[in-house]
């Protein structure tokens, strides 16, 4: 990356070989630490946790991940009662993130899902985040951020019955984030509202994460909530006009574990469970996926 070869010779020039060693070390080590956090925050999107996080790439760098997982839910809630019905959903997703400017990331996510017999590309996204301030604390420093992002249908999937993919939602994302880091602990809270075109019903969005990101490893644990305003239930009263009008809501739990492998590659495994929701399924949900950066 040539704002690290740029350091790098500054250094040369500045200090003897024992500092310049000593200094390139540490800055390995953080550039590391950074990359380390923002590759989980972003491609753990599979499990949800909100659509952006609150790190920066850097102007020019390119990351790209490839994940997969799968849902086996034993349950649904229909509307809010919980009811016995089973299926399997696995889904696969590729994202890319890089830096437009210092302080301007972009996001690109195009996800696979598959349920039973039926498949498709699902509801791609893009997204835009800007950090609006950032000060220094006694013993970290805090952040304030605001994204931006339109998700749509990629193609004319199923959306009706037990194999339903989605809801061919169009939905325009708006979501301010704070972020706090000391050491290498942090913790992001963020909350969105989600304006969906007719029929889907509108919604709000929040989570919270916390974690800790080293050299060697990565984790953190996530709390996120959607909320739908009105639609229909299934199994309600009325019936449904289509699926495209239930209202989705929950509350959804999950962690995610990273490590590194070399400097361009690295694998993450995550899991997630639906404690409770109006008409979503409930059953454990993993993913695993593998990270390319410096591209």
């Amino acid at each position: 990356m040539i704002y690290i070869e740029l350091l790098i010779k500054t250094i040369v020039f500045q200090a003897n070989i024992g500092t310049f060693t000593s200094k390139l070390k540490l800055m390995k080590k953080s550039l590391l630490v950074s990359l380390t956090i923002f590759f989980i925050l972003e491609f753990s999107m599979v499990s949800a946790q909100g659509r952006v996080d609150g790190f920066y790439k850097g102007k020019g760098n390119i990351e790209l991940a490839i994940g997969g997982g799968a849902e086996f839910a034993t349950h649904y809630f229909a509307g809010n009662n919980r009811i016995g019905l089973s299926r399997i959903i696995l889904n696969t997703s590729l994202t890319i993130g890089t830096g437009l400017f210092d302080r301007l990331d972009l996001y690109l996510n195009i996800p696979y899902v598959s349920i039973g017999t039926v498949h498709s590309v699902q509801d791609g996204s893009i997204f835009l985040k800007y950090l609006v301030a950032k000060k220094k604390t006694s013993k970290g420093e805090l952040s304030f951020s605001l994204a931006g992002g339109y998700s749509s249908n990629l193609a004319e999937y199923k959306t009706s019955g037990i194999n339903a993919i989605g809801q061919l939602a169009k939905v325009i994302d708006v979501r301010p984030l704070v972020h706090y880091q000391t050491g290498a602990w942090f913790a992001t809270l963020q909350f969105a509202y989600n304006y969906k075109f007719d029929p889907v019903p509108n919604a709000t969005n929040g989570s919270i994460k916390v974690g800790k990101a080293t050299a060697k490893y990565y984790f953190d644990f996530w709390y996120e909530n959607q909320h739908s305003f009105g639609g229909f239930d299934y199994q309600g009263t009325p019936t449904p006009p289509s699926f495209r009008e239930l209202g989705v809501s929950y509350h959804k739990i999950g962690g995610t574990f990273y490590v590194p492998i070399g400097n361009r590659f690295g694998i993450y495994t995550g899991a997630a469970f639906v404690l409770r929701g109006r008409n979503i399924g409930q059953g454990p949900i993993v993913n695993i996926g593998l990270v390319m950066k410096n591209l």
